[in-house]
């Protein structure tokens, strides 16, 4: 057990900042003291840097998910499907599927309500598409010209950095470490990568050693597809 107290439906408002160091944040709470404050917000985590006067090097582009609550074409015990061509790619859920799309996307601002387009969920379905699941399965025709198919959407932002790698540890920001960008790999890699932060941040781990550095320089690298 860590101790730590955890604050839920609390908004961080800014950042207590007294000579160039961070010494605590402010909320919608009131105000909590902290040796080492860390930005791990994903998405909102650029915009919230930005009231410590911090610029990440962020990129927040949209994606969406189709949602199929029943769908008996699709076998239960089926293993996730990918098309590698086109990145489209769906899995079995309960009686229906799961199905994404990650192509590349223009990025757009960090929101807390990212809106859906029906139009990725006909690029999925509708046989005639060039990513189409179909291209892969051919039941995915009898789905699309079945009277019962029902669907809806998620969305939300995967954020990326310019090397496709996550920010983690002390910014140049006495005080303000960062936890975050991890380009769509975050459910794989948040574990070791908070390992990390916190190992940069106590100083276990130096920082000529930390691949991930914020200030590291950065070589570009296009998105990936999946």
């Amino acid at each position: 057990m860590s101790g730590a107290r955890i604050e839920t439906g609390t908004t961080v408002t800014g950042f207590r900042i007294q000579t160039d160091r961070v010494l605590g944040v402010t909320t919608t709470a009131g105000k909590i003291d902290a040796e080492n404050v860390v930005i791990a917000a994903g998405p909102l985590s650029g915009p919230l840097g930005k009231l410590a006067g911090l610029d990440l090097p962020l990129a927040t582009v949209r994606r969406q998910k189709l949602i199929m609550p029943d769908v008996p074409q699709v076998p239960a015990g089926a293993p996730m499907t990918i098309d590698f061509e086109t990145g489209a790619h769906w899995r079995p859920t309960g009686t229906g599927a799961h199905a994404l799309w990650t192509a590349p996307a223009p990025a757009e601002p960090p929101l807390d309500d990212v809106p859906t387009s029906a139009s990725f969920a006909f690029g999925l379905l509708d046989p005639g598409s060039d990513h189409a699941l179909a291209r892969v399965v051919p039941f995915w025709k009898e789905v699309w010209a079945s009277s019962r198919l029902q669907w809806w959407l998620q969305a939300g932002q995967y954020t990326y950095t310019p090397d496709r790698r996550p920010l983690l540890g002390p910014t140049h920001i006495a005080g303000l470490a960062v936890n975050t960008g991890y380009s769509g790999h975050g459910i794989m890699g948040s574990i070791g990568g908070s390992r990390r932060a916190v190992d940069a941040i106590s100083g276990k781990l130096r920082a000529v050693d930390n691949p991930f550095g914020p200030d590291r320089p950065m070589k570009s690298r296009a998105f990936d597809v999946l």
